[in-house]
């Protein structure tokens, strides 16, 4: 493991209940490879099916984006830029496309490698599996703060 939750939390401004990463078990020039433990208790397993819960797809592409996040992250202080966990927000989808349901009590593994980077956006392709099944993938942008108006 590179990084346990609480090093995770040095790189990314979310924090419980609104932390979908738990671990980064590898990370090199292609990418990084994560992990999500779906605790049954999470609270939106309690509505989203009762008696059969399932992790919401919006919530398996948010996991995906602060994976990505990490990866961005850790790509930057790999080449020996300053990371101060600062805001980088999801911008931007495509091509997503959901193949199975993450269940609780499934570990998923997101998978993220950065494609390009420009003026401050970065493009990553993205995948989110538990076990043998790929629950979903596709493509996300993330966006620096100079890019997104408040």
């Amino acid at each position: 493991m590179i990084l346990a939750k609480d090093d995770i939390k040095n790189f990314l401004p979310h924090r419980e209940p609104f932390l979908f990463v738990d671990a980064v078990d590898e990370f090199g020039p292609r990418g990084l490879s994560a992990t999500l433990y779906l605790d049954p208790a999470m609270p939106f397993f309690a509505g989203h099916f009762p008696g059969e819960p399932i992790m919401p797809g919006v919530l398996a592409v948010e996991a995906l984006a602060q994976a990505s996040g990490l990866c961005l992250a850790l790509s930057k202080k790999a080449v020996g830029e300053e990371w101060s966990g600062g805001n980088i927000f999801y911008l931007a989808s495509s091509n997503i496309k959901f193949v199975s349901v993450a269940k609780a009590g499934d570990t998923l593994k997101l998978k993220s490698a950065m494609t390009r980077e420009f003026g401050g956006l970065y493009h990553f392709s993205v995948e989110a599996s538990s076990g043998a099944n790929v629950i979903a993938s596709g493509s996300l942008v993330l966006a620096s703060p100079e890019n997104v108006k408040k």
